[in-house]
C-alpha cells in the first residue's frame, strides 16, 4: 500500500514498540512519511537499527531504543527518552508481542504462560502506565493504540496462553479508556487476524511441524489436521499485509478518530464475524 497523507502527523511525537519488523516496521515507515517524530523500541537490535535507517532514508526523524519492554524500567526509560529527545509525547502505539509456542492447557508449563503474559500483557501494561503518566503530566490529552489479536476476541485451538494474554490486553484497553477519558486520553486496540509478517510465518511453521510430528508418531492425519482447528480463511480470503494493519493503526491515532475510545477494532478481514 503506497498511499499516505503528507503532514498528517507533522510535529507529533509517536512511541512505537515492536518496531523492528512486520506491522511495526510498516507503521514506522508510513508514520515517518506522514511527518511523525518517532521513538522506535524493540529488543531485536539489528532489525531495529535497519528500520531506523529506513525511516531516516525516507527523510523521517527517529531514534531507536534496544529495549525489552517486559521489564517496567525499560518502559519508563522509553517514555523518558521520548520527552528528553523531543520535549513531549503525543501518541503511543504498543505493538510489541510474541506468539509463543502453542500448547494445550494440560501440557502448558507455568514458564510458558509467564513468558507469554510478560511479553504480550505486562509489556502493554507497563507501557500504558508510563505513557499515561506522561500524558497526564503534560495535560494535553494523548492517544494510545494497543495491538491485541483475534485471539483477544475469540478462542484459538491449542493456544490458551496467547488467547489469555490478548484478552487481557483488550480488557485493559477498555478499562483504561474508561478511567482516562476525562483527561482527554483516547485508548483503543486493533485485533489482526493472519497478517503477512515474520511472526505469523514462524507460528504457521511451528503448527505445521507439530502436525507432521503427530502424524509420524501414528496419529490419524485427519485428527492431526484438526489439531489446528482453525478457519482456513477470512471473509476476504487472504491475509492482511503489514501495510494494511499500519493504515488501521494510524487512522486510530489520527485526528480522524477523535470520537473513538475503548474500541477493540477487528482488523481481521471479517475473521471474527462468522
Amino acid at each position: 500500500m503506497k498511499q499516505f497523507y503528507p503532514n498528517r502527523f507533522k510535529d507529533k511525537v509517536i512511541i512505537l514498540t515492536g518496531a523492528a519488523r512486520g506491522i511495526g516496521e510498516a507503521t514506522a515507515i508510513r508514520a515517518a512519511k506522514e511527518g511523525a517524530k518517532l521513538v522506535l523500541a524493540d529488543r531485536l537490535k539489528e532489525e531495529g537499527e535497519r528500520v531506523l535507517n529506513a525511516v531516516r532514508a525516507e527523510g523521517g526523524t527517529a531514534i531507536f531504543l534496544n529495549l525489552d519492554l517486559s521489564a517496567e524500567e525499560h518502559a519508563e526509560q522509553m517514555v523518558d527518552a521520548a520527552v528528553k529527545t523531543y520535549g513531549h509525547l503525543d501518541i503511543a502505539i504498543n505493538n510489541a508481542g510474541v506468539m509463543g509456542n502453542p500448547s494445550p492447557l494440560h501440557e502448558l508449563e507455568q514458564e510458558q504462560m509467564d513468558y507469554t503474559m510478560a511479553n504480550n500483557f505486562y509489556s502493554v501494561f507497563f507501557c500504558c502506565k508510563h505513557e499515561i503518566r506522561e500524558f497526564m503530566k503534560e495535560g494535553n490529552g494523548g492517544v494510545i493504540v494497543n495491538n491485541a489479536s483475534i485471539a483477544g476476541l475469540t478462542g484459538l485451538p491449542g493456544n490458551p496462553a496467547y488467547v489469555a494474554s490478548k484478552h487481557a490486553v483488550n480488557g485493559l484497553t477498555k478499562n483504561l479508556a474508561l478511567d482516562y477519558a476525562r483527561y482527554g486520553i483516547r485508548i483503543n486496540s486493533v485485533n489482526p487476524a493472519g497478517t503477512t509478517t515474520p511472526m505469523v510465518a514462524e507460528a504457521y511453521e511451528y503448527v505445521k511441524n507439530h502436525r507432521e510430528a503427530a502424524i509420524k508418531a501414528g496419529m490419524d492425519p485427519a485428527k492431526a489436521q484438526s489439531m489446528a482447528g482453525q478457519k482456513l480463511t477470512s471473509m476476504l480470503e487472504r491475509e492482511a499485509t503489514a501495510e494494511e494493519q499500519a493504515a488501521s493503526i494510524l487512522f486510530l491515532v489520527s485526528d480522524d478518530a477523535t470520537h473513538m475510545t475503548g474500541a477493540t477494532v477487528q482488523t481481521d478481514g471479517g475473521w471474527t464475524s462468522f
